[in-house]
């Protein structure tokens, strides 16, 4: 029998073994490898998604025809809103629609001149909303590649005979360029999104996968030691490692990659972000899951070797070593003092840099804390042995210094936790910082008009809108005064929308009008009156459009605006309403998987330890300790590890916070946010407690 062979069935029988803690490895470490191989290509399909949305915004990116090149049609971008959902609104002038590049991807065909074409949750929405359905009658509906995902809004409208652009529109030489795009795209930050991913993703797999590989660690050094003893090599332990392992991750990821293959095309929504999904959106090329698997299969294999040559190195030792001086490198604080000196270099920097270095110091925090944790641990757990009294305290203490990592390693996701959690909250308080709108005026109300304004008959458009009033709008700054913001609109119109009389006999805006009025049309300045000049319009001027107060004014404004030959923008209340930006949910979901990865690397390590334990608890009760006794050891060794975490964990999260809120005055620190944390922190523990008592007595 070959050397090989005899390695793979020895692999095999001692994954497959009785033992009941090697029944446990099995259960747990095959129940990791499946969480981390969902997670990862839940991840990689995420990027994958967002990568091929970039595609598709830069596919529909407009080319700018360079001077004296031939264009091929003329573009005008303008917005509509429904709801508090702003989208583009695009005018396209084809300069002959036998031309396939003057059609935006998505669009097989034009529609008759003044015809829509609309996305397809617009559709959705129109076969929905009779209201929304007005403004684009007979619209057809856009191809899917030409939006970046099934939620999107987005409107094209074919140039209506004798329409006119405004002074916005562009000579186009075709689609796919650089130059202006269509709506809010997928902008990629190669290296914010890298930073997330490994702050919000990797490590903390990298931590589950660490607690997984290291199930019943003493088991196997125990045989690793026999098999040392009877002159094994130290290569053929670590390839007997490798497959023991392999035995058991390998299934485990493969079962996680059916699973994943099995949900995916029932996904339609990205949870918690909310994001709609296209079909398959997540799903994988066979390329990326034949890189990925064999990286995960490395990881773990990697994992195993290392954890049991440091389980190895520490049988060797002695069993009392020196007090105090077990040793532990003191390069595990590097990652840690290069983010301190990160985050300090990043006080001195400003704009984008300083946000980057900031981001990185952060990042690197996170992971660096775990890895000084042991060298923590170790300090504190010295320092209660000497102090103690009672011999539960100097058994605790003991543990801890001479097996500093078993205690902490199942809490390396906490701390990870500690430090990201006070800064997202920070950042998020800041996002939804918003202004609060103005108080609105209980009678009238305005929206303001944009565009091609000299090619329009208000007449003919506010024909329909019961009660409204146009009125040219411009600032002026006079020689001697303040600016102030001239309304062409009569005091008898005025005072009709207001329900007051609105000037006085010379003609001058009453006091309370004038405050009214300035609320109504949001203007910052003082509002006189003048007459209006309707003539005098260009595309660069504005009117604003005044009408008594109505649920349906709105509509019915845009509406009218919409079928208007002239294009036009209608800008109202809610278009000046600060939305929460969408990265507030992208922060949520990967707080959602760090914490989800984190506590699963907790509850492993506390099954694994628990299970562990059962020897020495024995070895105690021997030497006449009563069970109770050694429940309180067991519960005082958690707590003094778990306070190394926490502390540190808390420590490392307010200093980022400082760093953080040092980037911008808006950002307030998280006071309220820090003091959640250590009540959870505190609650954490006392589960943590719980569980070691009912663990503990189980095992007993």
């Amino acid at each position: 029998m070959s050397a090989d062979r005899a390695a793979l069935r020895l692999a095999l029988r001692l994954a497959t073994g009785g033992h009941p803690q090697q029944r446990l490895r099995l259960v747990l470490l095959s129940s990791v490898a499946a969480v981390v191989a969902v997670t990862a290509l839940f991840t990689c399909g995420v990027i994958h998604m967002l990568a091929t949305e970039d595609e598709r915004f830069r596919a529909r990116t407009l080319d700018l025809a360079a001077p004296g090149e031939t264009a091929v049609l003329r573009v005008d971008q303008r917005t509509d809103t429904w709801g508090l959902d702003q989208y583009p609104v695009v005018w396209l002038d084809p300069v002959s629609e036998e031309s396939s590049a003057a059609m935006p991807p998505g669009m097989t065909a034009w529609p008759e001149p003044g015809g829509w074409i609309v996305s397809p949750r617009l559709a959705e929405l129109a076969a929905e909303k009779p209201a929304l359905a007005e403004r684009f009658p007979d619209a057809t509906v856009l191809g899917a590649e030409g939006v970046l995902n099934p939620g999107e809004l987005l409107v094209y409208r074919h140039m209506p005979t004798g329409g006119a652009m405004g002074v916005d529109a562009v000579d186009v030489a075709g689609f796919g360029g650089d130059d202006l795009a269509i709506g809010e795209g997928t902008e990629l930050d190669v290296a914010a999104l890298a930073l997330a991913v490994t702050g919000f993703v990797v490590l903390p797999l990298i931590v589950l996968a660490a607690a997984g590989t290291a199930v019943t660690a003493p088991l196997r050094t125990q045989r690793l030691a026999l098999l040392r003893a009877l002159g094994v090599a130290a290569r053929h332990r670590r390839r007997l490692v490798v497959l023991e392992a392999a035995t058991v991750f390998v299934p485990g990821l493969a079962v996680g990659t059916l699973l994943w293959a099995l949900v995916t095309p029932l996904m339609n929504r990205i949870p918690v972000v909310d994001r709609p999904l296209a079909e398959n959106a997540l799903r994988l090329p066979l390329w990326a899951v034949g890189l990925l698997l064999p990286a995960l299969t490395l990881v773990f294999a990697w994992l195993s070797v290392v954890v049991e040559r440091r389980r190895e190195e520490h049988h060797r030792a002695t069993p009392r070593p020196q007090a105090g001086s077990p040793r532990l490198p003191a390069l595990r604080t590097a990652p840690a003092v290069a983010a301190v000196l990160l985050l300090l270099v990043a006080a001195f920097r400003e704009g984008d840099a300083a946000s980057s270095t900031t981001l990185a110091g952060v990042v690197l925090l996170a992971a660096g804390v775990p890895l000084t944790l042991p060298l923590i641990g170790r300090v504190v757990g010295a320092r209660m042995a000497r102090r103690a009294r009672s011999p539960e305290d100097v058994l605790a203490g003991r543990r801890l210094q001479y097996d500093p990592r078993s205690a902490v390693r199942p809490l390396y996701g906490v701390a990870a936790l500690l430090v990201i959690a006070p800064v997202v909250a920070a950042w998020v308080g800041a996002a939804r910082d918003l202004d609060p709108p103005t108080p609105r005026d209980a009678s009238a109300e305005a929206v303001v008009l944009r565009g091609a304004l000299g090619d329009v008959d208000f007449g003919v458009l506010l024909r329909d809108v019961r009660g409204a009033v146009a009125a040219p709008v411009e600032q002026s700054a006079p020689q001697a005064g303040p600016p102030v913001t001239e309304l062409g609109a009569s005091c008898a119109d005025v005072g009709r929308l207001l329900g007051t009389r609105a000037c006085a006999p010379d003609g001058a805006l009453e006091p309370a009008a004038k405050e009214r009025l300035g609320r109504v049309i949001s203007s910052p300045m003082e509002v006189e009156l003048v007459r209006p000049d309707f003539d005098g319009l260009t595309s660069e001027s504005q009117v604003i459009v005044l009408a008594p107060r109505s649920p349906q004014f709105e509509r019915d404004v845009r509406a009218a605006a919409l079928h208007h030959p002239a294009a036009l923008n209608v800008i109202s209340e809610a278009d000046l309403t600060l939305q929460e930006s969408d990265l507030v949910s992208w922060i949520f979901g990967g707080i959602t998987i760090l914490s989800a990865l984190t506590f699963l690397s907790l509850a492993v390590g506390m099954v694994d330890r628990t299970a562990t334990a059962r020897r020495g608890a024995r070895l105690l009760t021997a030497l006449g300790l009563t069970r109770q006794r050694v429940h309180g050891i067991d519960v005082r060794e958690f707590l003094l590890g778990y306070a190394v975490v926490a502390g540190t964990g808390l420590a490392a999260g307010i200093t980022a916070s400082l760093a953080w809120v040092n980037l911008d005055p808006a950002i307030a620190f998280p006071f309220g946010t820090i003091v959640v944390t250590c009540v959870l922190t505190v609650l954490l523990a006392g589960a943590g407690v719980l569980g070691v008592r009912v663990m503990t007595r189980a095992s007993g």
